[in-house]
């Protein structure tokens, strides 16, 4: 018998749920959400995000 151990990803922002191996890491590891493009981890809610830069343009 097989068995797949699958790990998921959750936004806490958009709350888009995706498989773990499918999410983008920034180069220290913390996950980027796929649909909105939130990232995680300590620094995530001081940073500015570029895109949401080019969005307000």
């Amino acid at each position: 018998m097989s068995f797949e151990w699958v790990s998921y990803f959750e936004c806490a922002t958009c709350g888009e749920l995706a498989r773990a191996d499918a999410v983008e890491y920034d180069p220290l590891g913390y996950s980027v959400c796929p649909l909105c493009g939130e990232r995680s981890g300590p620094l995530a809610s001081v940073e500015s995000d570029p895109r949401a830069a080019e969005a307000a343009e």
